[in-house]
């Protein structure tokens, strides 16, 4: 097999450029693009340069003042997205100008090496025999990119195995009927030799497993991608295999091992086909290229990059999970905190098998206690940590994780209408006690509440009790309850109930309530508008253990934030 360094580079990944100053961010699925297509068959001379429109305006930084010239062609992968980072790099440079080219991976290895051009587009690994052909070769990569394999709208497939997809564009599997599909030929359609999405293909499918196979002869074999997708778009029972940067609504998308090609699903290890989106230069850049390379790799770079692709420059550059782990971790405390630990714990143990975590509830207080007094290797806190728990435990570490916000939810049957934070307050301070103060049906007001001691009491009371002099306390008649879960079952049978949960126990059974006109999102604690939210915590006694220090790293790479993001706010 040769996946080689693929899996091991792909993870330089990814979450610098999202997040905000103030407030984390959360991943977004991309919008497809459009990419300007390029016959890979012609030649260089053939494309247009990029230039700015008139009138057209992009949002940059000042400019530096840059002139001259850069030529750029290669792989159509890579050239869409070069041309949006050329256009943006020349906004910043108006005596720049910079003209992007296609022609394919090989002409992109081939006219950097030779010097007829200053960067080279390759949309794959630079091959053995061109290094050879040209030593003085240097490769930066820019982005990271899935192939997704798609079908003809109208072909609805089931999930297949890498091997299935391998033994499909093999040539050995021909009709869908024998992947669970309908009874149909199989018409396979590919990108032609030379190609780099075709030679990425080859060696993450069809060279996966012993035996290595072919693309079967009976391929129809297209120039470009934007031709792929045309051709399987427009051909009943056609499959081939498009970049992620070219995937829209004219085509079916096929999951591998039960995952579709998505973004979070690389970034998770989930879906296994990527690869290098890579800028090749003779020796070391010139002037204006190691100019124009150095913003490709700095934020405002990788944020034009993060649009469509996977950016390659992120905090956790490099980081790649352990698979080799063995012995347990014990984790306790915040009943909010404990099911994003249970998840985030099973993806790290199925990268090591031989590891065994173990995670338990009992309250924020418990997982500040068990941390500082050492009964357990991580505690748990929904809150922020007390002035008091680190004068008791003052080599207490905190690792933020993630941010939750809290909503205040009713009966099913109870509609409200926005409330201000301080009428929250009032409610569930028990100065309002009928819900016809606040405008909403004559009936009095039946708090739930969590016990004291919960991490989400704790913040629930510092965001909306405290959130303003004079400060209140819980009404003395609020229904007290053990865990968010029980928060929730309450409400929702309980009529005219009102009550707050974590964003993570948020469902269908209770009704959400708006604070100061924004619902309880997390698009809506992003942008600012929303108030109640608060830290997701792990707590060790001092520096932790190597396990621990592997689980917490695991937790804030790329690959444990995008588990965080499914419900949460992503720390990083």
């Amino acid at each position: 097999m040769r996946r080689k360094s693929l899996i091991l580079f792909v993870f330089v990944l990814v979450t610098a450029v999202l997040f905000s100053a103030c407030t984390p961010d959360l991943s977004l699925e991309p919008a497809a693009p459009e990419p300007v297509e390029t016959d890979e068959a012609a030649a260089p001379e053939a494309d247009q340069p990029v230039v700015v429109e008139e009138g057209e305006t992009i949002e940059v930084e000042a400019g530096t003042g840059l002139s001259g010239q850069i030529q750029i062609a290669g792989s159509t992968t890579v050239q869409p997205l070069s041309e949006k980072l050329a256009l943006a790099f020349m906004a910043l440079n108006p005596e720049l100008v910079i003209e992007v080219q296609g022609g394919g991976s090989s002409v992109g290895v081939t006219a950097a090496g030779e010097g007829t051009v200053n960067i080279g587009q390759v949309s794959r690994e630079i091959k053995g025999s061109e290094f050879e052909a040209f030593p003085d070769l240097m490769v930066h990569t820019i982005a990271y990119d899935g192939i997704a394999i798609v079908t003809h709208p109208d072909l609805q497939l089931p999930s297949i195995t890498l091997e299935e997809a391998k033994r499909i564009f093999g040539g050995e599997i021909t009709n869908y009927a024998e992947i669970g599909g309908p009874d149909g030929e199989i018409i396979v359609v590919s990108r032609e030799e030379g190609s780099g999405t075709r030679a990425a293909f080859d060696e993450l499918v069809l060279e996966s497993s012993e035996p290595e196979l072919e693309m079967t002869e009976t391929a129809l074999l297209q120039q470009s991608n934007g031709q792929v997708r045309t051709t399987v778009a427009t051909t009943p029972n056609a499959i081939g295999y498009l970049s992620f940067g070219f995937l829209d609504e004219s085509v079916n998308l096929v999951e591998i091992n039960g995952f579709l090609p998505t973004v979070d699903n690389v970034l998770a290890g989930n879906y296994p086909v990527f690869r290098p989106l890579n800028l090749t230069t003779n020796g070391d850049p010139d002037a204006l290229s190691q100019a124009f390379l150095d913003f490709i790799l700095s934020p405002d770079g990788q944020e034009i990059v993060s649009e469509d692709y996977i950016p390659a420059v992120g905090e956790d550059a490099g980081y790649v999970p352990p698979t080799d782990l063995s012995g347990q971790i014990q984790v306790a405390g915040s009943t909010t905190v404990q099911p994003l630990t249970e998840k985030l714990a099973l993806a790290f143990m199925a990268y090591n098998p031989a590891l065994v975590i173990e995670v338990q509830g009992g309250g924020s207080s418990v997982g500040v206690t068990a941390a500082g007094e050492g009964t357990v290797n991580i505690g748990q806190v929904s809150r922020e940590i007390k002035g008091s728990e680190f004068d008791a435990f003052p080599d207490l570490m905190v690792h933020t994780i993630a941010y939750d916000g809290i909503a205040i939810v009713t009966h099913p049957d109870l509609q409200l209408p926005s409330i201000t934070l301080e009428e929250a307050k009032r409610i569930f301070g028990g100065e309002i006690t009928n819900y016809a103060e606040i405008g909403g049906p004559d009936a009095e007001i039946i708090v739930v509440s969590r016990e004291e001691g919960s991490g989400t009491r704790a913040a629930f009371d510092e965001l909306v009790l405290e959130s303003s002099e004079p400060e209140l306390e819980m009404t003395e008649t609020a229904l007290l309850q053990q865990s968010n879960g029980q928060v929730r079952t309450t409400v929702a049978t309980t009529p005219n109930a009102i009550g707050y949960l974590s964003f993570g126990f948020l469902d269908e059974s209770v009704n959400l309530v708006e604070i100061n006109g924004y619902l309880p999102t997390v698009e809506n604690v992003l942008a600012g508008n929303y108030p109640v939210f608060r830290p997701l915590n792990l707590t060790t006694l001092g520096e932790p253990d190597e396990l621990s220090q592997a689980f917490l790293d695991f937790i804030l790479s790329s690959f444990g934030q995008v588990i965080v993001a499914e419900d949460y706010i992503r720390a990083r």
